[in-house]
């Protein structure tokens, strides 16, 4: 097998195949297009490869497959459809498999929710693959093994005629003689993100340490220390639902943006409704949490600079502004009522006319960058009627 591969020597014969067609139901937010160190995670995956070298890096799609295709497009690498997504990973594993070149040495294998690879880890995988007469590879940590094994192209034919059982963990593990581990310093080959509290970890690894988000048992606890009322609780999930859904297409256009902290502000922007100056309230409720308080501050009233990148507190402030109770209006409709009613008040409704026109300049810059009107987004993403 050495000779094999040293006939197909160097990084040209290898590729890389990467899986993100899976539904991230544990996450409950879209894996791939979550933010990670300023970029997302399935950026972050495949610079991986990139920066180590790699030229054929393979995206295996299935479940919202088309809001990976523009990322996708815009990194130049390839896209493998699975049509038999539902069927779980080992499927997309066979579909990524099938669709090599006949003349590759090698394939690595990573999962997208384990996208923190060093390129040093890459290259002593590379090296120890064409120095060596094994045909499995696997990194380790501490002695643990991790994320992402190189695998001969020895083992093609093994995949594709597997009959699925347990995996393409229990497949390989028939093969343990022609396993060799190469020890790294690298602990994010064993960091993946299955849950909420996975991905914050993996946001303070990777250097995002300012971020500091409740989990869910804090933020049940924040909810019913303040009595948030079930009205409020639904009126914000409805906001969370849109901010999430405009942050998930500005990502893909390219912006920074932090789609867990969108999702958490939102969920907790209105924590201290009833109280006067509520936003400033809620914000020193969450003095825990400075980037979610900072965004729940200035959730009714937000100073735009028109030079500066949008961030998470326009976004979240135009969606507060797009719900009215649970469901999805216009602004048009949001503000229309308010304005006529104050109209004689020169103070309340010159305060108004402010947060509308605010509100229809962050829409106009969203709509802009993502190139779609935010009424086309309510009516394919959430089923409203904007």
């Amino acid at each position: 097998m050495l000779a094999e591969k040293e006939n197909n020597l160097g990084k040209d014969s290898l590729a890389a195949i990467i899986v993100a067609a899976g539904y991230s139901s544990r996450m409950k937010d879209f894996k791939p297009l979550l933010a990670l160190g300023g970029s997302t995670v399935l950026e972050k995956a495949i610079h991986s490869f990139q920066n180590a070298g790699i030229r054929d890096i393979r995206v295996v799609v299935g479940h919202r497959a088309n809001e990976l295709f523009p990322v996708l497009g815009r990194l130049g690498v390839q896209t493998i459809v699975n049509a038999n997504y539902s069927e779980g990973m080992f499927s997309s594993i066979i579909a990524g498999v099938r669709s090599l070149r006949s003349e590759i040495a090698g394939f690595f294998i990573l999962p997208v929710d384990n996208p923190l690879i060093e390129g040093d880890t890459l290259e002593k995988l590379q090296n120890t693959f064409f120095s060596t007469e094994f045909g499995i590879v696997y990194p380790t940590y501490q002695g643990l093994r991790g994320h992402p094994p190189l695998i001969s192209n020895h083992y093609v034919k093994k995949v594709l005629s597997w009959d699925n059982s347990g995996g393409m963990r229990t497949l390989l593990e028939q093969y343990e003689y022609d396993v060799i581990e190469v020890e790294v310093v690298d602990p994010g080959i064993l960091l993946d993100m299955d849950t909420p509290e996975d991905y914050h970890q993996m946001l303070k690894y990777c250097g995002d340490i300012s971020i500091q988000l409740p989990s869910e048992e804090e933020y049940n606890a924040l909810i019913k220390r303040a009595k948030t009322p079930v009205k409020v609780i639904k009126h914000c999930k409805q906001v969370a639902k849109l901010s999430c859904a405009m942050g998930s297409y500005l990502i893909r256009a390219g912006c920074p943006i932090n789609l867990e902290l969108i999702r958490v502000a939102a969920l907790l922007h209105d924590l201290a409704k009833g109280e006067a100056q509520h936003a400033l309230v809620g914000a020193r409720m969450l003095e825990n949490y400075p980037e979610v308080a900072a965004i729940v501050a200035v959730h009714t009233d937000i100073c735009l600079d028109p030079d500066e990148p949008l961030t998470e507190k326009e976004i979240v402030y135009l969606a507060d502004k797009l719900v009215m109770d649970d469901q999805f209006v216009s602004l048009q409709a949001r503000f229309s009522g308010p304005l006529e009613k104050h109209k004689n008040d020169q103070e309340i409704f010159s305060n108004i006319k402010q947060r509308f026109c605010n509100a229809e300049r962050i829409q106009t810059r969203i709509e802009q960058i993502i190139e779609m009107p935010l009424h086309d987004l309510l009516k394919a993403d959430l089923g409203g009627q904007g």
